[in-house]
This record gives C-alpha cells, structure tokens and sequence, in this order.
C-alpha cells in the first residue's frame, strides 16, 4: 500500500470516527432533550384534565324586556354533573338596562347555566352600577327576575355610605335594595360620608 492510500484510508477513517463522535455525543442527547420536554408540556394538560377546556369564551342572551346579559371567562369547562352548566374562571359580566344603565360584576369563578342564564359568582366578587359598589364573596344572579343576591362579608359603598351586611338583595328593575343580616339580633353595620358643603 502506497502513501497515498494510507492517507486517504486514515482521513476516510477519521471522518467516520468524527461523524460517529458528533452523531452520538450531540443528536442522542438533542433527541433525550426533546423527548423530556415534550413529556414535561404534556403533563400538566393531562393533570389539568379536560378535553372540554374552552378559553376566552363569552355568552350573550336577551331576556323578552330587551335587557341584555353578556359573560366572559378566561378559561372554562362544561361540567360533568349537568351538560348545560360551564365551569367558568376569571369572569367579567356586563347587563345592560334598557334605561340604558350598565351593571358589572367580575368574579373569580362563576358557574353559568346556558339553559336559563341563572349564575353564581364566587370568589372576590365585585359589582359596580351607578354610583353602587359592592364587594362580597359570593353571588346569585338571576336574569330572568332581574335580581341579585350578593352574600357572605358584603361590603357595599356609595357616595353618601358604607355598610357591611350578611346579605344584599338587588332588583334591578326597580331598583329597590333590601339588606339582611342573618341574625335577627345582629345590624346592619352603616357609616355615612358626609361632604363638605364647600366641595
């Protein structure tokens, strides 16, 4: 065997040797890295558990009076009890009057009834009409009676008090706002805020 051949048999050889090194070193730990991430993403979705996962969904309904009553989530699920009940989490709701007033109501979880409209908020509940603002953790919220109860640590706010109660009930039709305690014994807790006249 002549030089030249020797050559090129030891460069052909270290070639192979070089691409065997890079292939086994480098694409084997890439494909092991691939393999481990795509096994890291797909758990939490299994363990989140639902291919009934919705996002950024929203339901509007009218009632016959021509209120409207719009709702949002970030995320929700149909529920596995009752097929017409969502799930919902990060809510916002708006109904609109026909007088043209607006109520919002934002929430962390809400259950919605898709058949009747009727929603229970729970969890930081906050609405907001008029000059009226209530904080509670939880609320009923009928569409079809136009009415809500907000209930348990209510806080509610306007321009001329603040009051802390059991329970707050609100028709919204014609405004008449009826507040509880649930002890016959225990009253309401009312602050006013009285202005300055010079304001």
């Amino acid at each position: 065997m002549d030089k030249k051949s020797y050559i090129q048999i030891s460069l052909i050889v270290s070639v192979l040797i070089i691409i065997s090194y890079i292939y086994f070193i480098y694409f084997k730990n890439v494909e092991k890295k691939v393999v481990t991430n795509i096994e890291q993403t797909d758990s939490p979705q299994l363990i989140k558990g639902s291919d009934d996962l919705i996002t950024d969904m929203t339901y509007l309904s009218e009632d016959n009076k021509g209120n409207k009553y719009e709702i949002k989530s970030a995320y929700g699920v149909i529920s596995p009890k009752a097929s017409n009940l969502i799930i919902m989490d990060k809510v916002k709701a708006v109904i609109y009057l026909t007088n043209g007033e607006k109520i919002f109501i934002s929430s962390d979880k809400a259950n919605y009834n898709d058949t009747n409209y009727d929603t229970t908020f729970n969890g930081s509940v906050q609405m907001i009409y008029s000059e009226h603002f209530i904080n509670a953790e939880s609320l009923d919220l009928s569409f079809k009676n136009n009415m809500a109860t907000l209930y348990n640590n209510v806080k509610y706010k306007s321009e001329l008090s603040n009051l802390s109660a059991d329970k707050v009930l609100i028709d919204f039709l014609n405004k008449n706002t009826k507040i509880e305690m649930n002890d016959e014994n225990s009253k309401v807790l009312v602050r006013s805020l009285i202005k300055n006249g010079n304001n």
